[in-house]
């Protein structure tokens, strides 16, 4: 009798793990819960961080980042690099190897003559792409033979070799036996059911609502771990606090930094704050009057409260900073903010501009009152109460501010399709901006990416920062081009096209029967989600 006991005891231990999942736990089901909109699921036609999520279980690139920020291979074989004959010795030809058994989820093998495809439609005039970097800097893409793809540079370019078909947007291969021959594809009906490589498809998505995909059969890497992913678009930061809470959700995505304590102590629930190469910034529009005066955007960046928006607002979870450089990058040297908080020098320099404080308070210019118009995305906790901050700071200097924000996917939408960062209607604008590993800015601050050719959304158009960029992005030699980059980041704090508040340290939070999480320090958290359990 007393064996027996023993046996069923010793049963019962031996059951214990799978037993011990959470009553709420779906097994093989994981539920994640986003707050932002997708103006498409074709991250060639799409801009926004949260398309270059979804990219990552849906699409292969030729490369993606780990968790360290290092690229490593997805469709490719190996990152090409002048050590392995990736790179000539010129440094103007890349050949990326690519994998034999990729496939998409319809079975059709992917190619070389896909990623030729995919390049040619990312320089299509047609189609309304949000930027062509750095499609734009090889001047042929090739396919030697169907697993080598032979890239020839108008110039060297070290920023290219890691961000040419990183997965992501403008970087996910499309597959060319769907959509040869169309003459756009910015209004397809691929682009709420695409087709990819990754190690999900889509089974089924409701437009700004659910987004349901099941595993690739045909992938790659082998069986994805979970056998389904249910993708929920909850607008509300509250909301999706209270879905974790309640079990309605598995993983809750980005949370504001002002709900990290209170998740913390969520039992049963994993939370991370890891510091990304994301960074949180307000942009000064220079495309029009006030702001295409220099001496009003450094009276702006002064009139604020760098440090207290760091501390108050995104109560010290993030690391804060001035420039776009990542802090723990290999390309980082530590520099003073050349547009601190000093209210009494930015009072100054809108004096010396012509701007006079009127009977309010609020300064005028030939009987114009100096108003702005801030704008981020509705509904993020954290840069509403920047906004207000923002405000109350920038009033004690005479500069008044109002507040009009909008959904994501209204914001960040191509210049083709309205966006209003892309076309300019906007005075400050306040979101983040991931980096990849690569330290290059040409995307956000190079003269000749204005929209609808890049993201500088500022529309500051420098020379001298250009001539900056482009000699620092010609050499392979880290050293050098750290050197280079510490003068990029002087000449950005002189002419201001934005300035960083934090880089933000991403805030997950996700059941604790999920296993194999490893947020990253850049490009997409969802990174390695084909080897995701539950």
């Amino acid at each position: 009798m007393f064996g027996a006991l023993v046996a069923l005891v010793v049963m019962a231990a031996q059951a214990a793990p799978a037993d011990a999942r959470h009553p709420w736990t779906q097994p093989g089901h994981v539920r994640i819960g986003v707050l932002r909109t997708f103006d498409s699921l074709n991250p060639l036609i799409s801009g926004q961080a949260a398309t270059t999520d979804v990219a990552q279980f849906l699409f292969s690139g030729l490369i993606r980042f780990d968790d360290r920020g290092e690229p490593v291979p997805d469709a490719a074989t190996v990152v090409p690099t002048q050590q392995n004959g990736g790179i000539s010795r010129d440094g103007k030809t890349i050949t990326y190897h690519l994998r034999s058994d990729v496939r998409f989820s319809d079975g059709h093998p992917l190619t070389a003559d896909d990623v030729v495809f995919t390049w040619q439609q990312d320089m299509n005039p047609r189609n309304n792409v949000p930027y062509h970097f750095p499609y734009d800097k090889a001047q042929s893409v090739v396919a030697k033979d169907p697993h080598t793809v032979v890239v020839r540079l108008r110039a060297p370019s070290a920023p290219f070799v890691s961000n040419f078909f990183r997965c992501g947007t403008q970087g996910a291969i499309l597959p060319k036996h769907l959509l040869a021959g169309k003459p756009d594809l910015n209004h397809d009906p691929y682009n709420t059911k695409p087709v990819g490589s990754g190690p999900y498809m889509v089974e089924r998505y409701d437009i700004n609502a659910t987004l349901e995909m099941v595993p690739n059969p045909h992938w790659f890497g082998g069986k994805p771990g979970l056998r389904r992913v249910t993708l929920r678009v909850i607008p509300s930061e509250n909301t999706l606090l209270v879905s974790l809470k309640t079990h309605e959700i598995d993983f809750y995505f980005s949370a504001p930094e002002q709900q990290y304590r209170e998740l913390k102590a969520f039992a049963g629930v994993t939370v991370s704050a890891i510091p990304s190469s994301q960074f949180e910034m307000v942009v000064f529009n220079a495309g029009r009057a006030p702001l295409a005066d220099v001496s009003v955007r450094r009276a702006a960046a002064m009139g604020i409260d760098w440090q207290a928006l760091a501390r108050t607002v995104y109560l010290d979870v993030d690391l804060p900073g001035w420039g776009d450089i990542f802090p723990r990058s290999w390309a980082y040297t530590e520099q003073p903010d050349p547009t601190p908080h000093d209210p009494a020098k930015a009072r100054a320099l809108l004096d010396a501009a012509g701007w006079k404080p009127g009977a309010d308070g609020i300064r005028t210019k030939d009987g114009k009152r100096l108003e702005l118009e801030i704008v981020t995305v509705a509904g993020v906790i954290t840069r509403q109460n920047a906004e207000v901050l923002i405000q109350q700071q920038l009033r004690a200097v005479g500069i008044d501010v109002q507040v009009h924000n909008a959904p994501a996917n209204m914001l960040f939408a191509p210049l083709g399709a309205g966006g209003l960062f892309a076309s300019g209607k906007f005075d400050l604008g306040i979101y983040a901006w991931t980096k990849n590993p690569d330290p290059d800015d040409v995307q956000t601050a190079g003269p000749e990416y204005v929209p609808p050719h890049g993201a500088n959304y500022a529309r500051v158009v420098d020379d001298t920062l250009g001539t900056l960029q482009q000699r620092a992005a010609a050499t392979y030699d880290r050293a050098r081009r750290k050197q280079l980059y510490a003068q990029v980041q002087r000449r950005l704090g002189e002419v201001l096209p934005y300035h960083t508040m934090v880089w933000r340290a991403n805030v997950n939070a996700w059941n604790d029967d999920l296993h194999g999480v490893k947020p990253a320090q850049a490009v997409s958290d969802f990174w390695n989600v084909g080897s995701w359990t539950l």
